[in-house]
């Protein structure tokens, strides 16, 4: 007859094996928030003065306030998060605090896809039917999010904890249930919100040619870049929590929070610069179309030039 661990009906050598999984799990899922951390600063650090010309100094718009959310909320949250889950604490500190920190998790999605939203709005004109099929998805996807964050979060078993000594953070238990496939749920349903914010870009050049202006083909391009890069996060850590038993570790869940609002910020910026450039940018935009006008100058046959 098989041994038995504390809890459940696993054996000595499958309790072991549970043990260092999650050990190994603990440091990879810290070595992941602090990557974040580092790459959120490095990020505010680097378009500073972008963001000092073109958002603080402009006026108050529902654009500004977004970005603005975006970027200092997930920052300033951080800090929590860190603590949480970096820090090592008890059972019985965890338990109160697992649920709420999570929750808070929440609106780093509907931050960024309210960015989305704003941006494929606008460019189709403000059409009230753009309006209502995203909204309509947005509300979805907010619904999904809160269901995700913020319902029936649990702690790992208390047995855990003690086996750890101590060494742990506040994590959920992304293994027990459908938890984990709860979050691949939340990062398919942002992808495809993704899609259709691109696809309504798309659309909306095609049916008024905006794709022979300059600007048309900034979004499209713009959108497609954003969405290959946020997409292939998101698919690739939705796997993750599909295939067990990896996904209760949560390693690529700061993963996918911090870079969709991080992209976002940099969509705002970019769409920012694009419409107002410095003195410098219009400069080299100038010199651009001349230097390119005097390369592609085409002479006629018919006129005889002088030596």
């Amino acid at each position: 007859m098989d041994a038995k661990v504390g809890y459940g009906d696993l054996t000595i050598e499958q309790g072991l094996q549970e043990l260092i999984l999650a050990k190994t799990s603990i440091m990879e899922a810290r070595y992941a928030m602090a990557a974040m951390l580092s790459l959120q600063l490095y990020e505010w650090l680097a378009g500073i003065d972008a963001e000092v010309r073109l958002i603080h100094r402009a006026r108050w718009t529902w654009i500004k306030t977004l970005y603005l959310l975006c970027r200092y909320y997930p920052l300033l949250l951080w800090m929590v998060v860190m603590w949480a889950y970096v820090g090592n604490h008890s059972y019985a500190i965890c338990q109160p605090a697992v649920h709420p920190i999570h929750a808070f998790l929440a609106p780093f999605q509907f931050f960024s896809q309210a960015v989305m939203l704003m941006r494929a709005f606008a460019f189709s004109g403000r059409d009230i039917r753009v309006l209502a099929l995203l909204g309509f998805c947005y509300l979805g996807l907010v619904g999904l999010d809160i269901w995700v964050f913020c319902v029936q979060v649990q702690l790992p078993p208390w047995e855990l904890f003690w086996a750890l000594g101590g060494a742990t953070g506040c994590f959920p238990n992304y293994g027990e249930g459908a938890m984990g496939l709860r979050i691949g749920y939340s990062m398919l349903a942002a992808t495809l919100m993704d899609l259709i914010s691109l696809a309504v870009v798309f659309i909306h050049c095609v049916k008024t040619r905006s794709h022979d202006v300059s600007l048309g083909r900034y979004f499209v391009n713009q959108g497609l870049t954003a969405f290959a890069f946020v997409s292939l996060v998101n698919v690739g850590t939705a796997i993750t929590y599909f295939r067990p038993p990896r996904y209760h570790t949560g390693i690529g869940l700061p993963l996918i929070l911090v870079i969709a609002n991080i992209a976002a910020c940099r969509i705002i910026l970019e769409l920012r610069k694009k419409v107002c450039p410095t003195e410098s940018e219009l400069a080299r935009q100038h010199s651009f179309i001349v230097n390119n006008a005097l390369r592609t100058r085409s002479t006629d046959s018919w006129i005889m030039e002088g030596p």
